[in-house]
C-alpha cells in the first residue's frame, strides 16, 4: 500500500458525506437470492453492525423487523434495516402460520444451490435480492446512531429523485441479469443507494431537524464541522470553532451537542481516531506521522489514546487489519 501523497487540497465545500462513508470503510456484500413459494415465515438473526437490504424481485412478502410492526413489500421495493435487528420474512402478516423457522433451519429444508435458496411449496412466489452494508465495527459514528430503524424505497415514491430511481432500477436489473461481475456492481449499487437514501433524509422535514445529517445542512455548524474534518491536526479548542460557526461558545456547544449527538471536543476526538484508522489501514505513513497529522503532540499520547479507545495500540491495529484485508 502506497503512502498517499500528494493528497489534494481540500476546501470549505468538501464533501463531508462521502469523507465520512469512506474513513467507515464502507463495504457491500450479498448473502443470496431467495426464491420463496408456498406459505412460509423465515427468521434471519440479528448481526450487529450490519445494515440489511432485501430487494423484492419478483411477487410480494411481508417483513416484520423484531419490535415493529409487519411491512407489505411489492415487486420493485427496497426495504433497508440498518442496525441488524433480527427480522421474519413471510408470505402474509400472520406469523402464526406457518410457525417461522430460523433461516439455518430453511437451509437445511430448502435447497441452497448457485447463490439462490430455494424454500417452500404451493401457489404464489417471492423472489428477493439480500445483501448488507457493514462498517468499522469498533466505530459509532453518529451518522449511524441516528439512521431511522427501517427505510422502505420504492419506485413510486422516488419520481422526482431520478438519480436514486435510476440506481434502483439498475440494482434490479442487475439481479435479474447476473452476468460477470454481477455481484460487484450489485455490492457498489447498495453503497450509492444508502449514501444517496442518508442524503435523501437531509430534505425529509420530519427528521432534518436532527441528527447529524441536520448539522451537516445547517449552515453555522457546517462552518465547524469542515474546519474539523479538514484540518483535524489543528489544535482546536470550542473557542476557535465556536468562532467558525460565528456562535457564542454556550450557544455553539449546546447546538453542536444537541444536533451532532457528540460535544464538539469528543466529536474532533472521534473524527482524529477515525482518520487514525484509515491512515494506519490505508498507508505507509509511519505512526508518529499518522499522529502528527491527526492531531496529536506526540506519539505516546496518540498510542495510548488509541488503544483507551480500541483496545489495541496503532501498530497492533495496522497488523491486523492488513492481514485481514489480505485473506
Amino acid at each position: 500500500m502506497g503512502a498517499m501523497n500528494n493528497m489534494p487540497a481540500k476546501d470549505i465545500n468538501s464533501d463531508l458525506l462521502s469523507e465520512v462513508f469512506s474513513t467507515l470503510r464502507l463495504r457491500s456484500q450479498l448473502y443470496f437470492k431467495t426464491d420463496f413459494k408456498g406459505p412460509y415465515a423465515i427468521e434471519l438473526p440479528h448481526e450487529q453492525r450490519r445494515i440489511r437490504f432485501h430487494l423484492v424481485l419478483q411477487g410480494q412478502c411481508w417483513l416484520t423487523p423484531n419490535g415493529m410492526e409487519s411491512h407489505l413489500l411489492n415487486e420493485g421495493d427496497l426495504v433497508i434495516v440498518p442496525d441488524g435487528v433480527s427480522q421474519i420474512v413471510s408470505h402474509s402478516n400472520n406469523l402464526d402460520y406457518p410457525s417461522p423457522v430460523t433461516l439455518s433451519v430453511a437451509l437445511e429444508q430448502g435447497c441452497f444451490d448457485g447463490g439462490v435458496l430455494s424454500y417452500g411449496e404451493g401457489e404464489g412466489r417471492c423472489r428477493l435480492l439480500c445483501g448488507f452494508c457493514q462498517f468499522d465495527e469498533d466505530i459509532d459514528h453518529p451518522i449511524l446512531i441516528n439512521l431511522p430503524p427501517l427505510l422502505i424505497l420504492n419506485q413510486e415514491a422516488l419520481g422526482p429523485e431520478p438519480w436514486t430511481s435510476s440506481a434502483l432500477k439498475l440494482l434490479k436489473l442487475e439481479a435479474e441479469f447476473a452476468g460477470q461481475g454481477a455481484r460487484g456492481i450489485l455490492a457498489r449499487l447498495l453503497e450509492i443507494i444508502l449514501i444517496q437514501l442518508v442524503r435523501r433524509l437531509s430534505l425529509d422535514l420530519d427528521y432534518k431537524q436532527k441528527g447529524f445529517i441536520a448539522a451537516l445542512s445547517d449552515i453555522q455548524l457546517s462552518k465547524a464541522l469542515n474546519v474539523i474534518h479538514q484540518t483535524p491536526q489543528k489544535a482546536w479548542t470550542v473557542n476557535s470553532l465556536a468562532q467558525i460557526a460565528g456562535m457564542s461558545r454556550a450557544r455553539f456547544s449546546d447546538y453542536f451537542t444537541r444536533l451532532v449527538g457528540l460535544p464538539p471536543i469528543e466529536y474532533l476526538t472521534l473524527w482524529r481516531l477515525m482518520r487514525a484508522r484509515l491512515l494506519l489501514s490505508s498507508t505507509d505513513y509511519s505512526i508518529d506521522r499518522v499522529a502528527e497529522l491527526c492531531g496529536y503532540a506526540s506519539t505516546p499520547s496518540f498510542s495510548s489514546r488509541f488503544k483507551r479507545q480500541f483496545g489495541q495500540g496503532p501498530g497492533t491495529y495496522r497488523r491486523r487489519v492488513r492481514d485481514y484485508d489480505y485473506t
